[in-house]
């Protein structure tokens, strides 16, 4: 039980409950309500468990989401267990719901399609699923729209992407669950962040959004996007902040065994911001053929048919050449990814 566990936790601090209530921003009641066994908003026990016990957090929420949430948060439960990926919690939790009430809810529904589709964003079969699922209340409604939003984005519908934006804004300003209030502001900062930044150019609003999104820290992918975008925002202005940002991204991934495709992503483009700042290369960061050939500033025109890296390498010897014609091309190919920010 991971009230016994909390309550331990508050033994062992100098703290008092109404003190520990009073800085969570929750009353004393509710948190001894909480630890006495009854059930409270799934935000207020996250932000109990945030407080006493962050680094065990993810574990902590997911035995406080399988001891059986009630109606009310069970929805809240479902976005927080997605947001950290404990997808076989997901599919319990909906296992169960389905046995209690002899049916499938909408939310679970639209659960079990994330589940399902969530590696084939903005495929036909995705959004031919999507458009059956129906909504049957406000929050339902918006999720839905979220995850039109994504299908958008992945298509590269950029135009319908930020028009679908700002009507997911306002209905969140609608919900009334505190949690998945902060969770859904924050799947629309995850896309927003990176549409603002490379196929607007609006560099500040881009920062200002990641700012936001890594202070809400749901999730690892999230801080991962936060951090990724605010190096690649000052890759222009100032090398040390691109560079401490991209180390960030590094320092993340180095302790999921699972991620070294992104690990050697962000070394690379470490390679690159250092390449075009004319600095030498460390060791550590040539991961690629294509790192290697910046560091031994060999030409690189065998990288011209590469469909992702001829952009770069037209840029880089295109500087070093002064090759006007080079680096129209380069401006030309990163134009047509509609990656503004790089162009």
């Amino acid at each position: 039980d991971i009230r016994v566990h909390l309550k331990e936790m508050i033994k062992s601090s100098d703290e008092k409950q109404n003190m520990i209530a009073a800085k969570i921003g929750i009353s004393e009641g509710y948190l001894s309500k909480f630890l006495s066994g009854k059930e409270i908003n799934f935000w207020m026990v996250r932000e109990i468990i945030r407080y006493l016990d962050p680094e065990n957090e993810t574990d902590l929420m997911k035995r406080h989401c399988l001891s059986g949430v009630k109606k009310k948060n069970y929805p809240a439960a479902l976005e927080y267990c997605y947001t950290k990926r404990l997808f076989s919690v997901i599919e319990t939790l909906i296992e169960r719901q389905i046995k209690k009430e002899g049916k499938i809810s909408s939310w679970s529904e639209i659960y079990k399609f994330m589940l399902e589709y969530r590696l084939s964003l903005g495929s036909f079969e995705y959004i031919e699923k999507l458009n059956e699922l129906k909504s049957d209340c406000h929050d339902t409604k918006t999720l839905l729209l979220i995850l039109e939003m994504y299908s958008n984005y992945q298509s590269r519908k950029y135009e319908l992407t930020l028009d679908k934006i700002g009507t997911i804004q306002k209905n969140i300003n609608r919900i009334s669950d505190p949690f998945l209030k902060t969770a859904f502001s924050a799947r629309l900062e995850e896309v927003s962040v990176n549409l603002y930044l490379k196929q607007d150019n609006a560099v500040f609003k881009a920062r200002e959004l990641a700012h936001s999104l890594r202070e809400k820290n749901l999730s690892v992918n999230l801080n991962l996007t936060a951090l990724y975008i605010l190096a690649l925002s000052y890759m222009n202005e100032s090398y040390f902040l691109s560079y401490e940002y991209y180390k960030k991204c590094i320092d993340l991934l180095s302790v999921f065994p699972d991620r070294k495709k992104e690990l050697v992503q962000n070394k690379e483009e470490i390679a690159i911001l250092q390449a075009f700042w004319g600095k030498k290369i460390s060791e550590d960061y040539q991961v690629t053929a294509f790192a290697k050939s910046l560091a031994s500033q060999d030409s690189l025109s065998s990288f011209y048919q590469n469909d992702f890296y001829k952009r770069y390498a037209l840029l880089f010897d295109g500087i070093k050449e002064k090759s006007a014609e080079k680096l129209l091309l380069s401006l030309y190919f990163f134009s047509q990814q509609k990656d503004q920010f790089r162009s």
